[in-house]
């Protein structure tokens, strides 16, 4: 049987400003190497029935994106069919495939939570299948060279390891922003991971989001020999 490269499914969700209602779903299926198998960008129709996004600032990209087709709307029971189809097809194909994302124990965990607020339903996963999980901000974390620097968290006792700022720090581009748009950190997060895949670490590899490691920031930091009780200087 020809090889078949281990694939990764890089997720991301903007939820909601109250409920944590993901009205804004991506993702796209990479191998190593960072050719794409799959994709999908959209946003969520009946969301809105329901709460209010973060958006309001960022209203004028999202019609920006709806006409260069990077996002398009659809029901939270079509997007659910379209993602496990895709993850389905390339596992029945000969694939591994882990469902990843940065941070990923926020949106795995509020991916079904969202369906079944949207349904009415209670307990019914986001994946028909049996998957492998992995949290790309935990596996970059393990890797990262120790002479990481960023901005200061919010306690300034700590150095931010945030998806903007690993990859301010990996790409040298200590001006970019976040969009905080799906599809946008969707590639920004399948860079990083690949960055991370490079240096050949062990994949902390989970079956269930309750199996992911807690408090990453604070991992990454103590890697780093940060203690978190004095205040870090100011990365330039």
């Amino acid at each position: 049987m020809p090889f078949k490269p281990t694939l990764f499914v890089v997720t991301d969700i903007e939820t909601t400003l109250r409920k944590r209602i993901a009205f804004d779903i991506a993702w796209r299926i990479i191998d190593k190497s960072g050719r794409e198998y799959g994709s999908g960008s959209y946003v969520i129709r009946e969301a809105f029935r329901h709460d209010v996004p973060f958006f309001a600032e960022k209203l004028g990209h999202y019609f920006d994106d709806a006409y260069s087709h990077l996002i398009k709307p659809a029901s939270i029971v079509e997007v659910r069919n379209e993602y496990n189809r895709q993850v389905r097809e390339l596992q029945a194909a000969g694939h591994r495939v882990i469902l990843t994302a940065y941070n990923a124990a926020f949106d795995f965990k509020y991916l079904p939570e969202t369906f079944n607020t949207l349904m009415g339903s209670q307990g019914i996963s986001w994946m028909q299948s049996k998957v492998e999980l992995m949290d790309i901000w935990d596996y970059w974390g393990s890797s990262v060279p120790l002479n990481y620097s960023a901005l200061p968290s919010a306690s300034g006792k700590y150095y931010s390891t945030s998806a903007e700022s690993a990859y301010r720090w990996e790409f040298m581009q200590s001006d970019f922003e976040e969009r905080h748009i799906a599809w946008h950190d969707c590639l920004i997060e399948s860079d990083i991971l690949l960055k991370a895949i490079r240096r050949k670490k062990p994949m902390p590899i989970v079956s269930k989001p309750a199996e992911f490691a807690g408090a990453v920031w604070k991992k990454i930091n103590t890697r780093l020999g940060v203690d978190g009780k004095t205040q870090l200087a100011v990365a330039a």
